[in-house]
């Protein structure tokens, strides 16, 4: 069972109030969504692969993106904006299961990642470089409003007034009556 799916179950059965994912997950699950607040995000790759490429675009042409996500819709607007942005969309796209998987593959300059990590001398032997708002993930709370609890309303009132929670107030509404999949979420990422 997917991590996702389980965090879904328990939330079903009432174990859970609600859980939070990165909108870059893929959610088939019949819950209220609501977008909380921006991730950014920065290119990952090794400090190796940088030298011996060049340029960011040179890599993304020649290795596959190292990714957690298990969307498509995810992966195909990471293809479309690295083309946009860098004028190269990658080819290959890999499934990693951990973190742990992902920076393995990192550090032996087996591909590439866009993850959020602060740019700095802090990882050693990989590059990080930040992304522009078209990489931005956005972290997303599941939850059912029938099973409303005051810790989950103390919880959300923490985000009022935040631009991410404002604009996707009137999507929430409107996806109460439907299960929620994926980035369908929040149209307004469309495009």
């Amino acid at each position: 069972m997917l991590v996702i799916e389980a965090l879904g179950e328990s939330l079903g059965n009432g174990a859970l109030d609600g859980f939070l994912f990165s909108d870059a997950q893929a959610m088939d699950l019949p819950f209220t969504c609501q977008r909380l607040f921006a991730i950014r995000q920065s290119f990952i790759c090794s400090q190796a692969l940088l030298d011996q490429y060049r340029t960011v675009g040179a890599v993304i042409a020649h290795l596959p993106f190292l990714t957690k996500s298990n969307s498509q819709d995810y992966v195909v607007k990471m293809r479309r904006t690295c083309g946009q942005v860098f004028g190269q969309p990658f080819e290959e796209s890999r499934l990693c299961y951990s973190l742990s998987e992902q920076f393995l593959l990192l550090s032996l300059s087996q591909g590439f990642a866009i993850l959020p990590m602060p740019e700095g001398d802090v990882y050693p032997g990989l590059s990080v470089i930040p992304l522009d708002d078209g990489f931005t993930e956005y972290a997303v709370l599941a939850y059912r409003p029938d099973s409303m609890t005051e810790e989950l309303q103390k919880f959300l009132s923490l985000f009022f007034g935040m631009p991410e929670f404002a604009e996707s107030d009137a999507t929430e509404d409107a996806g109460r009556s439907q299960p929620l999949q994926g980035r369908q979420v929040f149209p307004e990422d469309e495009g």
